[in-house]
């Protein structure tokens, strides 16, 4: 019995310090108040952005151009780490309406979890001097659910899309200053 009792504590044990590192390969942009470009990784040349000043659909192509300072990224206050995601010029929050992403004023008064993302990357930088990496390798998808990423593409004029996580190209970002 003593026997069985450390072996299942060392075998716990040794789960436990394996699944550490994992958790540790992983990190959350901090932008610093700076404004990015949300880039995606897997498609090149499409991006966050909007295809004109008075568009609130979230397209895979910004107006404003590629590698385009379109969004802050600031953090909620909400544990974990999530983030509001708002347009430069407007101040319009990214929020998901119908499964695609639109533009809406930001509600402080009441939470809305349909504005609230998380922001994962597998790599963080810290200089927000333009045109570095902040994040490579970023999954964004609804606060506090792990089976929920954004979509982008397969072309410029297509929404951004609230999907299933299929590790997908199209559910992986770079964000750059």
């Amino acid at each position: 019995m003593f026997k069985v009792s450390i072996l299942s504590l060392s075998a716990t044990l040794f789960v436990g310090v394996l699944a550490k590192p994992l958790q540790r390969s992983s990190c959350n942009p901090n932008a610093q108040g700076v404004p990015v470009s949300i880039q995606s990784t897997g498609i090149p040349g499409l991006e966050w952005g909007i295809a004109s000043p008075s568009d609130i659909l979230i397209v895979g192509e910004s107006y404003r151009g590629l590698s385009a300072p379109d969004w802050y990224i600031r953090q909620s206050g909400e544990f974990p780490t999530s983030y509001f995601i708002t347009d430069v010029d407007s101040g319009l929050a990214a929020t998901i309406t119908g499964g695609e992403l639109i533009l809406n004023p930001v509600n402080n008064a009441i939470y809305q979890p349909n504005q609230v993302f998380d922001i994962t990357c597998d790599s963080c930088g810290t200089d927000v001097s333009p045109g570095n990496v902040l994040g490579q390798g970023c999954v964004i998808g609804p606060h506090n659910l792990s089976d929920a990423c954004i979509g982008i593409g397969p072309s410029a004029v297509d929404a951004l899309r609230n999907l299933g996580c299929t590790a997908a190209s199209d559910e992986v970002f770079t964000i750059l200053t």
